[in-house]
């Protein structure tokens, strides 16, 4: 059945438009208002971070100063993060690094005391903070001293036995005296399943050993268990000397656990258990040093740019495998001196 439809007269009036909903109107300024909300709360964030800009201050009394370093985080030879909401570890390898070597040169420092709360990290930037370390005792005669707070595993101990004592918190994790390369993933059984096929292109047997497309085979287990044995022994040397203990002493208690600080005291890991208060009490008892001498902290600054406001939200792009590969990563590229377990 056909219908008439009388056109339109061109002098006619236009029809008037309908008017948006109140509803949607509503709904509108209400999401405009909750993104406003959302980038206020970053700003705010982004100016509080911001805020902490301490590079160690100068002292200046007369009776010489304690510096507390801050080994907090996973230990990395990388640029701190400017990840803005993500938690991610803000431990300054180069500021460390810089400012031992500044306070090697400054008459005024009378000790080191190491504030430890880390599960560990790489084994260059754990050696390489240890041997400056090392330096300023050799170099200016002055203590180091340790205090372990929440965690000091594995890297985070190592640091600690250049200590002429440790003390530690009595809810501290210590030990975990090994290394890792971390886990390594093979995926080729889900890529089958899935009808994707992979190709590498390389020379050399084991080029491609640590691929997510393949299994390792007996021979590369083998070698990277020989690199890795290598990092071992030296941890191993670096605890006995510390703790002057014999290697074959150490390997019995190095096996990768953990410690509680009883166990630790027992092992003779760590000289006594405190409250941090009381650890600087008896660092400047021990040392002749009176409460004249005050205790300042060297932190590292964070910077916090317009790329960490942005990446807020990057993680949404990430495919389900992409979050999971992640989730399992290791925090450290390479062999590492870290621990993995309760959640680090």
């Amino acid at each position: 059945m056909s219908q008439n439809v009388t056109p339109m007269n061109p002098g006619s009036p236009v029809p008037p438009k309908k008017k948006m909903s109140g509803g949607i109107i509503a709904l509108i300024v209400g999401a405009a208002l909750l993104f406003l909300g959302i980038l206020t709360v970053i700003i705010i964030a982004v100016a509080v971070r911001s805020s902490f800009q301490s590079t160690g201050p100068t002292y200046t009394g007369s009776e010489g100063y304690i510096a507390v370093l801050h080994i907090e985080g996973t230990i990395t030879s990388a640029a701190p993060s400017s990840s803005l909401l993500s938690g991610e570890s803000s431990y300054d390898q180069k500021f460390l690094l810089s400012t031992v070597d500044d306070l090697i040169t400054d008459t005024s420092n009378k000790a080191i005391m190491l504030y430890i709360d880390t599960p560990g990290g790489e084994v260059y930037a754990t050696d390489e903070l240890y041997l400056k370390l090392q330096d300023y005792k050799e170099t200016t005669g002055r203590p180091i001293y340790s205090y372990c707070a929440s965690m000091a595993a594995s890297g985070g101990y190592y640091l600690a036995a250049i200590s002429d004592k440790i003390l530690m918190n009595r809810n501290c994790m210590t030990g975990s005296i090994g290394v890792t390369a971390g886990t390594y993933i093979d995926i080729s059984g889900f890529l089958e399943k899935q009808g994707i096929k992979t190709t590498s292109i390389y020379v050399g047997k084991n080029k491609t050993m640590g691929s997510y497309f393949e299994g390792f085979t007996d021979e590369q287990k083998e070698i990277y268990t020989t690199i890795l044995q290598e990092t071992y022994d030296q941890f191993v040397q670096i605890v006995a000397d510390g703790r002057g203990m014999t290697v074959a002493d150490v390997e019995v208690l190095a096996d990768g656990r953990i410690y509680s600080p009883k166990q630790a005291v027992a092992n003779g890991l760590v000289d006594e258990i405190m409250t941090y208060e009381d650890a600087q009490a008896r660092m400047l008892s021990d040392n002749g040093l009176t409460d004249a001498t005050p205790y300042i902290d060297y932190v590292p600054s964070t910077n916090t740019g317009l790329a960490a406001l942005f990446g807020v939200f990057s993680d949404l792009k990430k495919s389900d495998l992409d979050s999971y590969l992640e989730h399992l990563k290791m925090p450290v590229d390479g062999p590492a001196y870290y621990y993995e377990g309760m959640g680090y």
